[in-house]
């Protein structure tokens, strides 16, 4: 017979439910019945609880009155028959008591031969009505004598009589009155049992002594509306029914209760006898009773309970509790134990069925981790525990071979990864740590240069404080193992330790070699252990030397690759060096540039005011410090002397010197003139005047034609006039303007004219114009169509401000597009394909009035930006060139400053090179300590924030 098998973990779990369900009856039925035993003790305790309210309510009410009482016993008031009208300060006292206990009515005292004074305070307006008060008065007074007299006194609020009334109507006699009756000649203060005030409508008590000549009997009203009050809030549930009684059982306060203080005494109790409280009505006892009743299908918790006032007044206090609000908390804990056990219940059964399953199932999951293993799915948080032995064993050895080809995969993907050896070093000290667990993990790199071992990376738990370089030296054969590939360990007992014990802290140390591809040492590992290490940890040192092996392989492409980019960027030094050093004024502008950039991109890169999201990586750098080293890499294609132009006419030199020596030449032709006409016999003196004069003006003539010639002179009008005047003169050449010259110049120059021929002093020859040929094409910022340069001499002297012509200056300032176009013919990785423009940029405006392309603000980048400012402090602030003399620092702020608030500047950028104090930084390590003038930043400041205030 085939018998049906079910699954282990549903048997364990089954077996839980069973056993913990019976537990957690058991457990929650005993607590209900010990509930059901609390019943009695919590009602009980309910009710002297609450006796002790009502107790210390009466106790901190009553506490000032029986001061005030004691006070008025010794006082002599009593045996002034004009009491109290003539002391205003105990009236005032006496006021002032009524105000603080709102449950005291009245004050008054008897003698013995019946004559009874009565204060009371009129504070609210039913007092007034009630004593047909005056509306200011705050105090009535009543005295009485047994022979009928009755005199009525209000006083107002400074104590003054405002009204005063008599008549014979008295018929009252205090010597009847309990509370007379009860005061002792002990002095001690008695208290009457309660009894309805017939002015106030209310249940009250009256407190009372004799003085201490025994002649008086001061007595006090005091209602007991505040234990009234007190039962409302001492109520168990809202169904709790309150009553407090006196000894005759007459209704004093009351609360959801069936009877009321406003109704007669029968028939009050008439209605307690068909109530809950049947059962204790009539019953006196010192003790708490306690009664059980059921009405209407509901149980019941009646208990009365004394309240002492005094050791002479007890009150009664029934407190009616349905059954069911008295074990609420006690049915609301049950109920939650039934939750939690249900809870715990479902909860253990899923726990159970999973620990048995995962029990039950061990070889599965070994197989299926295996399979695991073979498709390289690495999954190492899953791996099955079995109390049994063999399958534990087992399952270990699964675990140690996937972490190991695990980690070494992940190893082998972090080392490849890396391009840098810094980090290389890292990554390898940080696994090494993880996978032995040593101590001390110190990666040691060796350098060509000065042949030794400097260390890149550590993570040394405990330091290693031996220098390896004297370690290799001072042992030979350790240095010789190790660029064998051989492994070292050196223990703390060895020979070679002793020399360096006081700096070993290790108990052994393992250093593996790292070798390059020619066998070289080019690294060391040190794994320093605290103590004799174990054999899990040997055995990771096998797997740690494959590793290191491809750590070397990494090694060597990432100093491949490093070597590379270094010759790169040595190569774009060189470049930018080399154009920096073309023009003799313009050397060290590419060197000065990066380091202006990288100043200013760092404080943007910190900045959380005007930048907040602006960051900087590292490939980012590395493309703004290319792009800062070629931003002129394009002036390599301009003509030195055109960077250079010092003065007007100047072209390879300065064509001055043509036109002095023209001026020579007339003025050797005015004394040939002169000699002529002497030779003739004209008069000689008139001749030498003509001379004189013709010499004079000549000489001004070439003077203000060399002040024209200066770039800092600008024209004026009648400037203009003259220059084009002095142009007309002529001079007579005698040779051939076309010999000795290009072939391309006598093709510029045309048919050669018959000599001698007359030529105007300066002029403007098709030989000085230069047109653009197939080769060399006019760029599209060039501003001419046809001419490539234009050296007429009456067009460059009539240049209006510095020295450059209109296709000089095209010329110059079209390096911007050879600097785009010859960086844009290079191969870039993905992070330096902006490198062109934020070269080419550094010429743009704010306003998009810039150049070569015109962009927009939103255009440009922040690095763009960053370029135009350095560009152009670097260049105020740069050397004296042969066009104009280098500016001072407060010089310079200044037109940077107006730059900034005209739209050429990014302003925020521009606040930030003041801020920081970027100008003065670049100042101290580049510029002369001549140039170094003072400025007022904050002025400034202010005013570029002014103007940022009017982009809003």
């Amino acid at each position: 017979m085939k018998v049906r098998g079910y699954s282990l973990s549903l048997h364990i779990g089954s077996l839980f439910l069973i056993i913990t369900s019976l537990v957690g009856i058991v457990l929650i039925y005993i607590s209900y019945q010990h509930a059901q035993e609390l019943l009695d003790e919590t009602a009980k305790q309910l009710s002297y609880e609450n006796s002790r309210k009502i107790e210390t309510e009466y106790k901190q009410n009553i506490g000032p009155v029986l001061t005030t009482l004691d006070f008025l016993a010794y006082t002599t008031f009593t045996d002034n028959p004009e009491y109290p009208m003539d002391d205003k300060r105990l009236l005032a006292s006496t006021y002032s008591v009524f105000e603080r206990n709102e449950h005291l009515v009245a004050l008054y005292f008897a003698d013995q031969a019946g004559n009874f004074t009565i204060i009371r305070p009129l504070i609210e307006e039913k007092d007034k009505e009630r004593f047909k008060a005056p509306e200011a008065a705050i105090l009535y007074i009543n005295k009485t004598q047994t022979n009928g007299k009755n005199e009525i006194y209000y006083l107002d609020e400074g104590f003054r009589q405002i009204d005063y009334r008599e008549d014979n109507s008295n018929q009252f006699d205090p010597r009847q009155r309990p509370w007379y009756i009860l005061a002792s000649d002990d002095g001690k203060i008695r208290l009457t049992e309660p009894y309805f005030f017939y002015f106030l409508k209310t249940h009250g008590i009256t407190l009372s002594r004799k003085t201490p000549d025994r002649r008086h009997v001061i007595g006090a009203d005091f209602t007991l509306q505040s234990l009234s009050e007190q039962i409302k809030q001492i109520g168990f549930s809202e169904k709790t029914q309150l009553i407090l009684f006196d000894q005759q059982y007459n209704v004093l306060g009351q609360h959801n209760s069936p009877v009321s203080t406003q109704s007669p005494a029968p028939q009050n109790r008439a209605r307690l006898q068909q109530s809950i409280f049947s059962p204790i009505m009539n019953r006196m006892s010192t003790q708490i009773i306690y009664e059980k009743v059921t009405e209407s299908q509901e149980e019941w918790s009646v208990t009365l309970t004394p309240v002492m006032l005094t050791p002479h007044v007890t009150l009664l206090l029934a407190e009616a509790t349905p059954k069911t609000d008295l074990l609420a908390p006690l049915l609301s804990l049950r109920d939650k134990q039934l939750t939690v056990t249900l809870i715990l219940l479902a909860g253990g059964f899923i726990l159970a069925f999973l620990i048995a399953r995962h029990l039950t199932k061990p070889l599965t999951a070994l197989v299926t981790l295996t399979s695991n293993i073979t498709q390289f799915k690495f999954k190492q948080s899953r791996y099955p525990r079995s109390a049994i032995k063999e399958i534990s064993n087992l399952s270990r050895s699964l675990q140690l071979m996937e972490n190991t080809l695990n980690d070494i995969l992940k190893l082998l993907k972090e080392t490849a990864g890396n391009h840098d050896v810094d980090m290389l070093a890292k990554t390898i000290t940080h696994q090494s740590y993880l996978v032995t667990k040593a101590e001390t993990v110190i990666f040691y790199a060796f350098s060509a240069e000065n042949q030794t071992f400097s260390k890149l990376a550590s993570h040394a738990i405990i330091p290693f404080k031996i220098d390896i370089n004297a370690l290799l030296k001072d042992t030979p054969w350790v240095k010789s193992q190790l660029q064998r590939g051989d492994t070292v360990h050196i223990s703390r007992t060895d020979n070679i330790a002793k020399k360096h014990m006081e700096n070993l802290f290790n108990s052994d140390i393992y250093l593996f070699p790292l070798m390059d591809h020619r066998h070289q040492l080019t690294g060391i590992l040190n794994l320093g252990y605290e103590r004799e290490i174990t054999r899990e940890q040997a055995d990771k040192h096998a797997f740690l030397g494959e590793l290191l092996s491809f750590a070397q392989i990494a090694k060597e492409n990432i100093d491949h690759i490093q070597q590379q980019k270094h010759m790169f960027h040595s190569l774009v030094e060189s470049v930018a060096t080399a154009i920096d050093t073309k023009s003799p004024y313009s050397n060290g502008n590419c060197q000065r540039i990066p380091s202006l950039v990288k100043w200013l991109t760092e404080a943007v890169d910190h900045d959380e005011r005007y930048y907040p999201y602006f960051k900087m990586d590292e490939l980012q750098w590395e493309a703004l410090h290319l792009a800062a080293w070629l931003h002129d890499c394009g002036k390599i294609t301009t003509p030195e002397y055109l960077i250079n132009k010092a003065t007007k006419l100047e072209t390879v030199y300065d064509r001055i010197h043509e036109i002095r020596m023209r001026f020579e030449v007339l003025k050797t032709q005015a004394v040939a003139d002169f000699w002529q006409g002497v030779a003739e016999g004209e008069d000689k003196q008139k001749l030498q005047a003509v001379l004189d004069k013709t010499h004079q003006t000549l000489d001004e003539e070439f003077s203000f034609v060399a002040h024209c010639n200066i770039g800092s002179h600008t024209f004026r009008a009648d400037e203009q006039q003259r220059l084009r005047k002095i142009a007309q003169r002529t001079w007579i050449r005698t040779l051939d303007d076309q010999a000795g010259v290009s072939w391309l110049e006598k093709k510029r120059a045309g048919e050669p004219l018959d000599l001698p021929v007359t030529e105007k002093l300066l002029d403007d020859k098709p030989s000085h114009q230069v047109t653009w040929n197939e080769d060399i094409q006019s760029p599209e910022s060039a501003g001419t169509e046809d001419l490539l340069y234009n050296r007429g001499e009456l067009h460059n002297l009539s240049i209006s401000s510095g020295t450059l012509s209109d296709e000089e200056r095209a010329i110059i300032n079209n390096y911007i597009n050879k600097t785009q176009n010859m960086l844009k013919q290079l191969s870039y990785p993905e992070h330096m394909k902006h490198v062109p423009d934020i070269a080419g940029n550094h010429r743009e405006r704010i306003d998009g009035q810039g150049y070569p392309r015109a962009l927009k603000a939103e255009e440009l980048s922040i690095q763009d930006r960053v370029m135009a400012v350095a560009d152009i402090f670097e260049a105020l602030t740069s050397g004296d060139r042969p066009y104009k003399k280098a500016k001072n620092l407060a010089e310079s702020i200044q037109i940077m400053t107006n730059m900034a608030i005209t739209g050429h500047l990014d302003p925020r950028l521009y606040l930030l090179f003041l801020e920081k104090d970027i100008y003065q930084l670049y100042a101290d390590v580049f510029l002369d300590i001549r140039q170094c003038a003072p400025i007022d930043k904050e002025t400034h400041i202010k005013q570029v924030k002014q103007y940022l205030k009017t982009l809003v």
